[in-house]
């Protein structure tokens, strides 16, 4: 039951409802049935879309800020656009971009991986 008044809350919000009216007519209606318990677990399904949302969207993560312009760059050409990258450490160079199922690996440990591949397999 939560789930299904998380996904209404959702829809209302994307269609450009006002999140205070909405959370207030949620309270009133939720009063009314008796079903306040329900709030926590309508929270939580929230919680658990917005992040699912957060995982699909567009985003680069660079090695260093230096290349950040380009990566963002060449992210968009390889259909990725991502409003702005992250620098992550555990990168050794260049970048790499996931845009829901879609990840594009131009780092510099997946080069030396398609060297050894390339060696290996000869």
């Amino acid at each position: 039951m939560e789930k299904v008044y998380a996904e209404a809350l959702e829809r209302s919000v994307l269609k450009g409802g006002d999140e205070g009216q909405l959370f207030a007519g949620l309270m009133r209606h939720l009063k009314a049935v008796g079903r306040l318990k329900l709030l926590p677990g309508i929270l939580r399904e929230l919680r658990a879309r917005q992040s699912r949302l957060a995982k699909l969207a567009p985003s680069v993560e660079v090695a260093s800020t230096a290349e950040k312009a380009v990566a963002l760059k060449e992210a968009k050409a390889a259909g990725i656009e991502a409003a702005d990258a992250v620098v992550n450490d555990a990168l050794i160079s260049g970048w790499r971009g996931r845009s829901g199922a879609q990840l594009v690996d131009r780092s510099g440990k997946q080069a030396l991986i398609e060297i050894y591949r390339n060696i290996v397999t000869k």
